[in-house]
């Protein structure tokens, strides 16, 4: 039974140590009106898609500021792949979902 109640014990303090050092959440921002638009279409969900790469780019670049010189080229150049990288992903699932969209007409 002492075993049983030192178990728990242990589990619980080990989970709310977990939750301590969760990331803070910031809620000064509130949600973008875009993540709220129905995107039912091939076409909508690419311009949504479209949307928040360029978003991500434009936060990735805010990062940026502050840096100088080779750590500035690096840190564009980083934000420049990922929205590359977002925008092929983007196309992907456009196409899947024309694909998916023409099959389940």
């Amino acid at each position: 039974m002492k075993k049983n109640i030192l178990a728990v014990s242990l589990l619980l303090a080990a989970a709310l140590a977990g939750a301590a050092h969760a990331a803070e959440e910031d809620v000064t921002r509130t949600d973008p009106a875009r993540w709220y638009k129905a995107d039912d279409t091939p076409k909508a969900r690419l311009q949504n898609l479209t949307t928040e790469a360029n978003a991500a780019y434009g936060e990735a670049v805010k990062e940026c500021k502050g840096k100088r010189g080779k750590e500035l080229k690096a840190c564009r150049a980083e934000a420049g792949s990922a929205k590359k990288e977002d925008m092929e992903r983007a196309k992907r699932i456009y196409n899947d979902y024309k694909a998916t969209a023409g099959a389940s007409s």
